[in-house]
């Protein structure tokens, strides 16, 4: 079906930014989560379950501040939030079926 609109296709064309920019966002996170990942094995390897929770917290409360910082200090990145959220908006249920499959990729990776 071809679309005549040049709304339509302006918003085809935000909502491709958006998902592109949220699909380097999900592969920057992957990354993010797969170091975490090589670094609690090795935590584990020699440490008592109390330590590696605290430090296990700390870490997440580390990422979750820092990428707070970088969201807020980086206009582009803010810009990318929001065309993401009016994307998801816009296609609910092809948002939830893009969560579900980087969510079974991302598990898929980290059971190796």
């Amino acid at each position: 079906m071809t679309n005549n609109n040049p709304e339509g296709s302006e918003t085809d064309g935000e909502q491709n930014r958006a998902l592109k920019q949220g699909a380097a966002a999900l592969s920057a996170a992957s990354r993010h989560a797969q170091e975490a990942l090589e670094s609690a094995k090795g935590l584990v390897a020699g440490a008592n379950l109390d330590e590696v929770g605290a430090r296990a917290t700390e870490a997440a409360s580390n990422l979750y501040r820092g990428g707070r910082e970088l969201l807020a200090g980086n206009e582009d990145l803010a810009q990318a939030a929001d065309n993401l959220s009016a994307a998801v908006r816009k296609n609910p249920l092809a948002a939830v079926g893009i969560a579900f499959s980087a969510g079974l990729l991302l598990a898929l990776l980290v059971r190796g």
